[in-house]
């Protein structure tokens, strides 16, 4: 089954820099093993999508970035809404939807049972 991936950019591919220090965002560091593994998906034929928090004014910036480094993608969406460390963000869709939190480590994506909410 193709995918379609949302993902973002600031703590996830790359260091986390924020909104307010934009200016380090040519320098970022990227995490290499999140090249290598969205470029595999890329190569299995999903659509890559980044979708980020980044302001509209910096998308030259983020797209020259994502070239620079070698990231295969398909489309850039900026301006994500911004949440707080004791926030969550919740997708509600009428199509089916898997979330994934990055928590430091790309590896291979891998099923296992959790807890899910939904409509009844």
């Amino acid at each position: 089954m193709s995918k379609i991936f949302l993902i973002d950019i600031d703590g996830t591919i790359c260091e986390d820099i924020k909104n307010e220090d934009s200016h380090l965002y040519p320098n970022a560091e990227v995490y290499p093993e999140a090249l290598k593994i969205i470029n595999k998906w890329a190569d299995e034929g999903h659509t890559i999508t980044f979708f980020t928090a980044r302001e509209e004014k910096d998308r030259v910036v983020t797209l020259k970035w994502l070239w620079e480094h070698g990231f295969k993608f398909h489309q850039l969406i900026m301006d994500k809404p911004r949440i707080k460390d004791d926030q969550e963000y919740v997708w509600i869709d009428n199509r089916k939807v898997r979330a994934v939190t990055y928590l430091g480590n790309w590896t291979e994506l891998k099923e296992v049972d959790a807890k899910i909410q939904m409509f009844e």
